[in-house]
């Protein structure tokens, strides 16, 4: 399916689907892989910066905790109890308050927990003990937490409100001095938001380069392919124009590379066909010439003269004898026969000076139902019925009216001698099997012998008594120049079909 495809494309596409691939995809597997690197090596640093954030705020609360606690034991050595309680739960509301106040990407906070699970610091729950809370999927994190001391955890919060449970990702460390645990939370979603931003950026970037790049890629291709497949074009045509009979057409040489040496080539191929063609016909005419010249002259000058002279008196006689004179029929005789060496002479230069055709878009159906009308009235078809049977969707054809005309009344009256009792001509129109039109001309007259079918279309060859065998002959070398062909099938007693052939590709012969 894909190499039929293939094989029915112009060069260009194929071409077009060849490289454009071999170009594009490299850009894009360079792209989509320098992106996923950047991304990667993005996130991961990202990531890392706001785990490092997370380990900083931990590590700065319990500094702050360990502070207070060394200077609230020293404090307790040089002063009274009384003031020692006082200046410390001041210093500790300070504390807290500082520690509450940190605020922790956009929603996140820091809070502190003994081991029991009581909130000894937070922001809303303090005092509350919460050993037993679970995340949305169930898990008592904060057990968790209280039984490893240090480390990350991640799980899934749903706050009053919020439609979903989002993730959130919590360092804790242990501070031993108090017994307590030091979280400091943030959602994922806003721990990430930074990453997943250089993500997309990077994405779209990558999108737009691939865009971009591929544009450029595909409009090079494009120019690369027209540079390369515009002279072969060129090529095409003239070789076209070649095979439509112009001989002088000739294909452009610009540069040096194989294109420019195969239209050199062609051009002296071209050339020389040329010349073998005009020394060809030259030398057909003059083979037509040298058998027919002599004959031809001669029968200008030692028939066409006397005959003229016979044709003459003939008529002065035949216009001076009544009707019923014996002598009459005579005269009458002298007359034909003359007339008939006239149209000998006339086939002869007939067959030997045949123009070539001048070729026009006809609808043979139309010529042929003109050409058969006319016949049906001729002398030679009485007691002959004449059956038409053209193919409505046959396509108009390039040829030359007024010879075809010739070739089809020739074909007809051939029929009509060969049934001078009377009989039927069935003549048919129907596409062919190579771009070509099919004309048959099929009689029920007496048939022609097997070992005359092969010598029919020769000149001078004739099976009537006063014929000159030069009819067909002229018929085919007609239907050759139109690039046609012409066969025949007999059978003695039953009748003789002529099929004619003409091409349909008439544009090759324009």
């Amino acid at each position: 399916m894909i190499r039929t495809l293939l094989l029915r494309m112009k060069l260009r596409s194929k071409l077009l689907l060849l490289v454009l691939p071999l170009v594009i995809t490299p850009i894009i597997v360079v792209a989509l892989i320098t992106g996923f690197i950047a991304n990667q090596k993005a996130y991961l640093g990202i990531t890392q910066t706001s785990k490092d954030d997370l380990q900083h705020m931990s590590e700065f609360t319990i500094d702050l905790l360990r502070s207070f606690d060394s200077q609230f034991h020293n404090f307790r050595k040089d002063s009274s109890g009384s003031l020692e309680s006082e200046l410390a739960s001041e210093s500790f509301n300070v504390l807290k308050e500082k520690i509450k106040n940190k605020q922790v990407g956009k929603t996140g906070y820091i809070y502190c927990i003994n081991r029991s699970g009581t909130l000894t610091i937070h922001p809303e729950g303090e005092g509350r003990n919460i050993i037993d809370a679970r995340d949305s999927d169930g898990k008592p994190f904060i057990k968790e937490m209280t039984e490893n001391k240090n480390g990350w955890i991640r799980y899934p919060w749903k706050n009053v409100g919020d439609n979903n449970a989002r993730m959130k990702i919590v360092r804790y460390d242990y501070f031993k001095e108090w017994d307590w645990i030091v979280a400091v939370g943030s959602y994922e979603d806003e721990f990430y938001k930074e990453a997943n931003s250089i993500k997309h950026h990077i994405f779209i970037s990558t999108l737009i380069l691939i865009g971009i790049v591929g544009l450029l890629a595909t409009l090079l291709v494009f120019y690369v392919s027209a540079v390369a497949i515009n002279p072969i074009t060129q090529m095409i045509e003239t070789i076209r124009t070649i095979r439509k009979g112009d001989m002088q057409a000739r294909m452009e040489v610009s540069g040096s590379d194989e294109l420019a040496e195969m239209a050199i080539a062609f051009n002296r191929m071209t050339d020389i066909i040329q010349r073998n063609q005009e020394m060809e016909n030259s030398l057909a005419q003059q083979c037509k010439m040298a058998s027919l010249g002599v004959l031809s002259s001669g029968v200008a000058h030692e028939i066409n003269n006397p005959l003229g002279v016979i044709l003459g008196y003939a008529a002065y006689l035949e216009g001076k004898l009544p009707n019923d004179d014996p002598n009459y029929k005579y005269i009458s005789e002298i007359k034909r026969e003359s007339k008939r060496c006239k149209k000998i002479v006339q086939d002869l230069l007939s067959y030997a000076r045949t123009p070539r055709p001048t070729l026009e878009l006809t609808d043979l159906n139309e010529l042929l139902g003109e050409i058969v009308e006319f016949a049906a009235n001729h002398t030679d078809m009485r007691g002959v019925k004449i059956l038409s049977l053209f193919d409505p969707a046959l396509p108009k054809i390039m040829l030359d009216g007024d010879q075809l005309r010739q070739v089809a009344i020739n074909l007809i009256l051939n029929a009509g001698g060969a049934m001078p009792d009377g009989g039927s001509l069935k003549v048919t129109t129907e596409p062919g099997p190579d771009h070509n039109v099919i004309i048959n001309f099929s009689d029920t007259g007496c048939g022609i012998p097997k070992e005359s079918q092969e010598k029919i279309f020769e000149p001078f060859y004739t099976t009537k008594a006063r014929g000159t065998g030069l009819g067909l002959a002229i018929t085919r070398q007609i239907v050759e120049m139109h690039h046609g062909t012409i066969s025949m099938t007999s059978e003695l007693g039953k009748g003789t079909t002529v099929t004619v052939a003409l091409p349909i590709d008439y544009e090759a012969y324009i």
